[in-house]
């Protein structure tokens, strides 16, 4: 975006980066070439994340550290825009509603989204890069454990967590679970407080969690 900014010779404008970048637009600030952009990303030298379309995108502050480690002097302006994303993957309205009601009690600035389609989840994870991904295993069109299995290979490449919920977790799903991507599980019964608090833990934890079970009430 063009931002306008007041200085001694008069107003000025200048571009102050706010949303995700790609590997063309980083090329071009930097003054390198895509190549080169890729090679530092493949190197882990300059973090970015893909979207479900398999496409490298870069967050401005990831650049501007990057730039600062690696010495280049080119001009960068930006904001960080990133905030705490939770999104409610769940075909329960009402249950949606408690739970989105209570996340944002408890984290007022962040940013609840929510939807009860399979697909529409996989959609709005490309796009808003939740940080905290709360997972329903049944619902119509895609369930949760194909959710899971579409992740599996984006999951590595960033940092976002997972928490399956359901009131329909025995012995074998249990088993199941552990062979996804999912971070922990919890069944809706009891402790809501609990669980508020394992979000705490894992939007402020950069590194893996292990998993947990736990019992989720569907009250205070």
């Amino acid at each position: 975006m063009v931002e306008y900014r007041q200085s001694p010779n008069g107003l000025k404008f200048s571009t102050v980066y706010r949303k995700p970048l790609n590997v063309g637009l980083v090329a071009k600030i930097c003054r390198v070439s895509k190549k080169t952009v890729l090679n530092w990303i493949y190197r882990d030298a300059l973090k970015a994340f893909t979207t479900f379309g398999g496409h490298y995108r870069i967050w401005p502050g990831d650049l501007k550290e990057f730039m600062v480690k690696a010495g280049l002097d080119v001009p960068f302006q930006y904001v960080d825009d990133r905030g705490t994303t939770v999104l409610i993957v769940d075909d329960d309205p009402a249950y949606t509603l408690l739970l989105k009601e209570a996340i944002c009690e408890h984290f007022p600035s962040a940013d609840v989204i929510t939807t009860d389609d399979g697909y529409e989840a996989l959609l709005l994870i490309g796009e808003r890069k939740p940080h905290v991904v709360l997972l329903d295993l049944k619902m119509p069109k895609i369930d949760g454990f194909q959710v899971l299995e579409l992740l599996k290979s984006r999951k590595k490449d960033n940092t976002m967590k997972i928490i399956v919920l359901s009131a329909f977790i025995d012995h074998q799903v249990r088993e199941k679970l552990n062979e996804t991507v999912a971070d922990e599980v919890w069944e809706k019964g009891k402790d809501i407080w609990g669980l508020l608090q394992s979000l705490k833990t894992l939007v402020n934890s950069g590194g893996s969690q292990p998993r947990v079970s736990r019992t989720l009430s569907h009250s205070n």
